[in-house]
C-alpha cells in the first residue's frame, strides 16, 4: 500500500504559516502592552491634580494623599463580580478609580485586594515622578505564612527625603517616636504596636487604626521586595525554628524557614538582620 506523504513545499509552507501566526500574537499582545500602559499612566495623570489637591485639603504629602485617595475611591472586595472581572486590569482599574473620584455618571467603585491596591498607588506616585517599592509581608503564625501574607507599598518621599512605608488596603503609616514616618528597616528591627503609633489622615491611634490586623499582628517580620527580588528576614522577630507545612499531590512536605521561602522566591536571596 502506498503511503502518502506531504511534500516538501507543504511542509514548508505549514511551518511558515506557524511562523506568522507566532510574530502576530506577539505583535498583537506588544501592541496591546503598550496601549495599557498607555491607558494606565493617563487615567494617572488624570487623578494627579485631584491627588495634589487632596494632600492641599489635609495639609500631608503627596505620598500620604495618594494613599488615601486610593483608600476612599475603591473598597477591598475579593468576592465580588467586579473584582474577578477587572481587579488585574490596571488601566480599568484606574479609570474607574478616577471615574469614582469625580463622581462620574459611569463610574464603577474598583473592588480591589491589597495588592491591587498598592499597584494604583504606585501608579498614582509614578505620575508624580516618585518611585516606590511593592512589598509582600510574611507573618509566622499559623501553618503557612502565605495564609497572613499582605502588600504594602514603600515609596521614596521627596517632601520628606525618606523612604517610607504606607499600606493603602488599611490607609495607615506608622510613626517614629522623633515623628518621622517608619521606614521598612525602621519596623523590621522593632515591634509595631509598641514602638510605633499607627496613624491614618484623621490621627494617630484611633479606635479605627488600632484594629487594623497588621498594626495588632506586627507582620513586619519577613518580607520580601517584589520589584528588587529580595527577600529580608529579621531574626529577631521572625520564629526561625519554625516548620511549614507545603500541601502537593504527592502528599504534604514540611519545610524549615529557609528551605520555605526559597521554595516561594527560588531566585531570591535571603537577608537576614
Amino acid at each position: 500500500m502506498r503511503r502518502l506523504l506531504p511534500s516538501k513545499r507543504k511542509i514548508t509552507l505549514a511551518a511558515c504559516t506557524f511562523v506568522a501566526i507566532g510574530f502576530v500574537t506577539y505583535g498583537a499582545l506588544t501592541v496591546k502592552d503598550w496601549y495599557d500602559a498607555d491607558e494606565a499612566e493617563k487615567f494617572a495623570e488624570l487623578s494627579r491634580p485631584l491627588v495634589q489637591a487632596l494632600a492641599k485639603e489635609l495639609d500631608v504629602p503627596y505620598v500620604d494623599a495618594a494613599r488615601v485617595f486610593v483608600f476612599r475611591n475603591t473598597d477591598h472586595d475579593m468576592e465580588s463580580d467586579w473584582y474577578k472581572a477587572h481587579a488585574e486590569d490596571l488601566p480599568y482599574v484606574l479609570e474607574h478609580l478616577y471615574k469614582t473620584a469625580i463622581s462620574a455618571s459611569d463610574a464603577e467603585r474598583p473592588d480591589l485586594a491589597c495588592g491591587w491596591r498598592v499597584k494604583a498607588m504606585k501608579s498614582l506616585l509614578a505620575a508624580d515622578g516618585i518611585s516606590a517599592d511593592t512589598v509582600y509581608l510574611y507573618n509566622d503564625t499559623g501553618a503557612d505564612p502565605n495564609q497572613n501574607s499582605h502588600v504594602v507599598i514603600e515609596a521614596s518621599n521627596p517632601e520628606t527625603g525618606r523612604l517610607e512605608v504606607h499600606d493603602v488596603d488599611f490607609n495607615v503609616k506608622y510613626l517614629r517616636s522623633d515623628g518621622a514616618t517608619a521606614s521598612l528597616s525602621d519596623l523590621m528591627k522593632s515591634t509595631v504596636p509598641s514602638d510605633f503609633r499607627t496613624c491614618d489622615e484623621s490621627g494617630c491611634l484611633t479606635d479605627r487604626v488600632l484594629k487594623t490586623t497588621v498594626g495588632k499582628n506586627d507582620f513586619y517580620k519577613g518580607v520580601y521586595y517584589r520589584d528588587r527580588d529580595v527577600f529580608l528576614l529579621s531574626r529577631s522577630k521572625f520564629d526561625i525554628e519554625k516548620t511549614f507545612t507545603i500541601h502537593r499531590i504527592r502528599g504534604d512536605e514540611v519545610m524549615d524557614v529557609y528551605d520555605y521561602f526559597n521554595y516561594i522566591y527560588p531566585n531570591a536571596p535571603i537577608v537576614e538582620f
